[in-house]
């Protein structure tokens, strides 16, 4: 494994990323409004901005072809999430959270 996170954009709007701890290949689809919406509706981005977050990244992507719940990224290595977190787009995330 390398210390470096690869990523790559593809044109159907995807990015895939290959975790820097794990190895494992996570595919960010292009969110939605609703994608917001449905993630504010599980975690309230005012009182929560990483739980929300961490919501919505696991509402876009896929991990080796799997979907991804939240309490899977409660378990994964930071360095991982951090990697996924760092994909998606910087205004995805709630005013006032840092992009990461």
């Amino acid at each position: 494994m390398s210390d470096k996170t690869e990523t790559a954009a593809k044109a159907d709007d995807t990015r895939t990323i290959t975790l820097p701890a794990s190895g494992k290949v996570v595919v960010l689809r292009k969110g939605k409004g609703r994608d917001m919406r449905i993630a504010a509706r599980h975690v309230n981005p005012a009182t929560d901005p990483i739980g929300y977050s961490m919501a919505l990244a696991a509402a876009l992507a896929t991990i080796d072809g799997n979907a991804v719940l939240p309490e899977d990224l409660d378990e994964m290595d930071m360095e991982d999430v951090t990697a996924i977190m760092g994909g998606l787009p910087g205004k995805s995330l709630p005013q006032g959270m840092p992009s990461p």
